[in-house]
């Protein structure tokens, strides 16, 4: 079936659509009067505020053809190219339809190998100016804001279905995987435009690929450029709560730098494990992720948080060559009171009231260097490690249920330590207009340990020490040929690699170590085809994979990745996906014995170490917006299945110590789907505008587990519809109202028969406002829990002001969940997850809610 997808995607093809647009042409040349082939130009207006139109390229023999909107009578156009120098020139469209035009050429010529872009427009500009902002606002408020652009809390940035993850200053590379920190503190008052640019191309990259990631540039306002400019906030409030925050900026042409600290007992973490562990995501255990994990959590159900974070971004960007250096420190320390219910089916096996206390620190260090070495070489060089330790003890009081009532007190420490690298060297050489080798060499090393021990409190019995320690190291050699015909791309070439894991498990004083081991070698053969048919974006990619262990047992799989993409028109496309990969089990989980606390064990009866789960996944999306009309929509529909997958099912009990199994099972099926869409209307002579929208969002997911040692289908069914009303009124002392209703829901089925639910309701009406120096914004919030035949509900509120003494000089108060902070209502949290055949229910009422009382200083 999946070969068979793959093959058919080469015979679709698609149709013309027309606009209101015209053509610019013309032909780049050199000063001898050779053609310049595939050198960037954009088309910007010239009046008000010179905003780019539309981007594209030259072809082979230096001709361009780009579209542009019929009304325009004076455009700019910047072209560049590496090799030559950038030039600017004014055109009056009144007298001219076409411009060939001259580059100097400069020290170190570079052949840039890109290629033609379509004439859709591939620029769009937010209009920052009619967002209805202050200058407090951030780049992520404006992208909320922004038809067909999703952003999610940690930090991702998805446009029409693509990811997007480098933040431009005025052109230039600065924000590289580091997206939260860009959302969160880039403001307002430093911007005069904000653009997407579709089919971004790094000028310090030699490829022929047609089909790009989008990007975010922003061009700051002239005062921001070539200075250095910083603010710091501080605020301090009721039971001792603080927040101190400071960040720092200097863009130029050449060097531009960002610094950022945040330190707050509030729960509230400034950096994002997406964007640290970049690059490295790829190769990490699930065991250092998991570590990773406590850094970043927005925690607010606690009794206790203290977060810092820092972060360091340097670039410098001339013309030969590009450095980039990013530095994070993080540390934290927490402490919470949960309740946890374990149930099997509807069956309530355990009830733990745990008091946890967790700290640790971690550092990110991430170098990069790119350098054109002669006049069609460019080396790259990608540098990043993490290193992390944490602590962890938790003191429980259980009761359990099965085989009879019974309780005791259980007290477990754990210290997590991991440090891991990535080390990536990539030289690509040009050795025609149409072809073009590149050799890489990327090394992975990972080591992680953790040490645990635990007892039972007022018994008799023998503390458990339990101590592993994992390494793994990863070497991969590619050769990669790049060909460019004329209306597609083929990348192919191979890559061999070799990974080597040791894993030790010591029990101390029990069983002794146990040792595992898993050295594989790779074989592959990538194939990518990527091109344009009209309206229609295809990239092929198949890879052939040999896995042959040390053991000389070797396997075969076919790794796949396809998109088609079909443009009706600007910002209204569809695509539809297919997906197929593997993945060794985590070497971490596959130890015969693991001790998570004393009475949690997991149990490993059979050697999986040289097996793997596949993945298969199928998607269709449709993302439609349309300006002109003020509406916005989007499906979505996902099936993928899990092969051979792993679940850790509860096995049995036996001394008041609950045994799982980590157990390989045939397959399981998820349909995922989404329906969303926003609509404005305008209402009365003041045009007050009406948004009118809502989202749904549904998962279902099927497999086997075991239940009373017997194979049973399960079925988790979640439900998630939203309702979104807003209202922004013109020339009003109130910016702008919102109320949005959100249903969750979560159905645990066994055999068709409902076992579990619980559902959460939630109002949350904003009202933002601003009235001379005076900005406010207020949440009201009300939120409904039906959990287990149990009912509760709760008000609370957010509210923050900022008055402006000067331009340099701000007084604001911030508060959260301010009710419960007063003991004005009766908080409580709760939260349902599924695992195997484990039903776990999560209960607290610890909330830092705050008030905090802010300076905030511009310098």
């Amino acid at each position: 079936m999946w070969r068979l997808l793959s093959v058919s995607f080469l015979l679709l093809c698609g149709f013309t659509s027309f606009g209101q647009e015209k053509e610019i042409s013309g032909t780049l040349k050199n000063t001898v009067g050779d053609p310049i082939p595939f050198a960037n130009i954009i088309i910007s207006d010239t009046i008000p505020t010179s905003r780019p139109l539309t981007f594209g390229y030259s072809d082979e023999k230096g001709n361009y053809t780009l579209n542009i909107p019929v009304n325009l009578i004076h455009i700019r156009m910047d072209i560049t190219a590496l090799g030559y120098e950038e030039k600017n020139i004014l055109l009056d469209l009144r007298t001219v339809e076409s411009a060939d035009i001259i580059l100097e050429e400069s020290v170190t010529r570079l052949e840039e190998v890109v290629v033609k872009a379509r004439s859709d427009t591939d620029t769009l500009d937010l209009n920052i100016g009619k967002m209805n902002m202050t200058k407090e606002n951030t780049l992520r408020d404006m992208l909320n804001k922004t038809d067909g652009i999703i952003v999610s809390e940690e930090g991702g940035i998805s446009y029409q279905g693509k990811q997007i993850n480098k933040v431009l200053i005025n052109g230039k590379e600065v924000f590289v995987h580091q997206n939260k920190v860009a959302l969160d503190n880039l403001n307002y008052e430093i911007m005069d435009n904000v653009q997407i640019i579709n089919n971004y191309k790094d000028k310090f990259a030699i490829d022929f690929d047609r089909i790009r990631d989008p990007v975010i540039n922003i061009d700051t306002k002239s005062h921001f450029k070539g200075i250095v400019k910083g603010q710091t906030d501080v605020g301090y409030g009721f039971k001792n709560r603080y927040s101190v925050k400071a960040k720092g900026f200097f863009f130029s042409d050449k060097l531009n730098a960002f610094a950022t600290s945040h330190t707050n007992n509030t729960g509230e973490p400034a950096l994002s494990q997406k964007d640290v562990t970049a690059l490295l995501n790829t190769y990490t255990s699930e065991t250092t992720n998991q570590f990773l994990s406590p850094f970043f959590m927005t925690d607010d159900q606690t009794g206790k948080n203290v977060v810092s974070n820092s972060s360091l971004t340097l670039r410098w960007q001339g013309k030969n060559s590009k450095t980039g250096f990013v530095f994070y420190h993080g540390n934290f320390n927490k402490e919470k009171e949960i309740e946890y219910h374990t149930l099997i089916a509807d069956t309530l096996l355990r009830k733990s009231e745990r008091t946890t206390m967790e700290r640790g620190h971690f550092v990110s260090l991430m170098a990069n260097h790119s350098h054109i070495m002669s006049s069609k070489t460019v080396l790259q060089h990608v540098f990043r490690a993490v290193v992390l330790r944490s602590r962890e003890y938790t003191t429980s009081i259980d009761t359990l249920f099965v085989p009879e009532v019974s309780g005791f007190g259980e007290q477990t420490r754990q210290l997590p330590k991991s440090f891991s690298l990535i080390d990536n060297l990539r030289l690509t050489r040009l050795i025609s207009g149409n072809t073009a080798l590149g050799l890489s060499l990327d090394y992975f090393y990972e080591k992680n340990s953790r040490a645990l021990d635990t007892r039972l409190v007022h018994s008799s019995g023998e503390d458990v020490f339990q101590k592993s320690s994992f390494k793994r190291q990863y070497l991969s050699a590619a050769g990669e040929l790049k060909l460019r015909f004329r209306k597609a791309t083929l990348n192919t070439g191979l890559t061999v690699s070799r990974s080597e894991e040791k894993g030790v498990l010591d029990d101390m004083y029990e069983v002794g170590e146990n040792r595992l081991k898993r050295n594989i070698t790779t074989g592959e053969i990538p194939l990518t085809l990527q091109g344009s048919i009209r309206k229609l974006d295809y990239t092929m990619a198949l890879t052939p994979v040999l896995i042959v262990a040390d053991d000389r047992s070797g396997q075969r799989f076919l790794k796949m990745k396809h998109k088609l993409t079909y443009n009706f028109e600007a910002q209204n496309n569809m695509n539809l996906e297919v997906d197929r990969g593997y993945k060794f089990f985590d070497l971490n989980v596959l130890y015969d014995t693991i001790v998570q606390t004393y009475n949690q064990r997991i149990i490993n009866t059979t050697d999986h170490t040289l097996r793997f789960a596949a993945k298969e996944a199928i998607a269709l999306n449709w993302y439609n917006t349309n300006v002109a009309r003020a509406r916005t929509m989007n499906l979505g529909y996902e099936l993928s299945r899990e092969h051979h997958f792993m679940q850790s099912v509860l096995d049995s009990v036996s001394d008041n110590v609950f045994y799982y199994s980590n157990s390989i099972f045939d397959d399981k099926y998820t349909h995922k789907m989404k329906a969303g869409g926003k609509k404005s209307l305008y209402l009365g002579t003041a045009y007050h505008r009406l948004d009118i929208g809502g989202k749904l969002d549904y998962a279902i997911s099927k497999y086997t587990t075991v239940l009373n040692e017997r194979l049973v289908n399960t079925r988790v069914h979640s439900w998630s519809p939203a309702l979104d009303l807003g209202l922004t009124p013109r020339k009003f002392f109130m910016k702008e109202i919102k109320n949005t209703t959100q249903l969750n829901l979560f159905d645990y089925q066994i055999e068709g028969e409902p076992e579990i639910r619980q559902s959460v309701l939630t109002n949350t009406t904003t009202i933002e406002g601003v009235h001379h120096k005076l900005k406010w914004i207020l949440d009201f919030l009300y939120r409904f829990y039906y959990v287990r035949e149990e009912r509760f509900n709760y008000p609370d509120g957010n509210l923050s002001l900022k008055y402006d003494l000067s331009e340099n000089i701000s007084l604001a108060v911030s508060g959260r969940s301010v009710l419960t902070l007063f003991g004005l209502n009766n908080y409580n949290f709760a939260n349902t997850t599924s695992e195997g055949n484990i039903v776990t229910q999560v209960m607290t009422r610890n909330n830092l809610g705050y008030l905090l009382f802010y300076t905030s200083f511009k310098f």
